[in-house]
């Protein structure tokens, strides 16, 4: 049976959780490429009043240091001591073109943020996190979006990425370690910025 929910629904998690990273309320968003998590953060965020989101892929230092113990280093040292210290977030992102740091990122004591790509539910993260969701796909159907959106030249890559965020699941339990599990290639028909597909509890 599907049970299509609101996120309006997360929403009340979040803003009953109590406070785990200094003054902010942490969500992460993780689960395999392709699956959809950028589309739910985004979403998400304008149901909290446009509250900043952080993407893995600006956190990233390229193809070869992703997922990490330097990319969980570099969360903890750009987010996590900021928020616990109530001051501002400041780092340079990636900037895959040019394979090189460009472009500051500031954010300042948010009420609310979202991290969301593979592996932004790591431990030393998630701790933190008053909420931390898992969306989706099959492999095939997950390759086939992020080729498409961005581009086929990225395939060897990609297919070696997905063998690497697999393995890092099963190793890390993000699956498992999360509060909801989403559908990110749900069988009916729902509005994405308002709904999702829930598949545990």
């Amino acid at each position: 049976m599907v049970h299509v929910s609101e996120l309006s629904e997360l929403v009340t998690k979040v803003d009953d959780s109590s406070l785990k990273c200094g003054g902010t309320k942490l969500i992460t968003i993780d689960g395999p490429a392709g699956s959809g998590k950028t589309t739910l953060a985004i979403s998400l965020s304008k149901l909290f009043n446009d509250c900043p989101v952080i993407h893995m892929d600006e956190i990233y230092e390229g193809w070869q240091s992703a997922l990490t113990t330097k990319t969980s280093q570099d969360l903890v040292n750009w987010i996590i001591n900021p928020l616990l210290e109530q001051s501002v977030i400041v780092f340079n992102k990636y900037d895959w073109a040019l394979g090189k740091r460009l472009g500051q990122v500031v954010i300042n004591y948010p009420k609310v943020l979202i991290i969301e790509g593979v592996g932004s539910s790591v431990i030393e993260v998630s701790k933190y996190a008053c909420l931390k969701l898992w969306i989706e796909v099959s492999p095939e159907i997950g390759i086939n979006r992020v080729l498409d959106r961005d581009g086929q030249d990225i395939q060897a890559q990609m297919e070696s990425w997905q063998t690497q965020e697999k393995n890092y699941f099963i190793e890390n339990k993000t699956k498992e370690n999360s509060d909801i599990w989403i559908d990110g290639d749900p069988v009916v028909g729902i509005d994405t910025s308002s709904q999702f597909v829930r598949t545990n509890r």
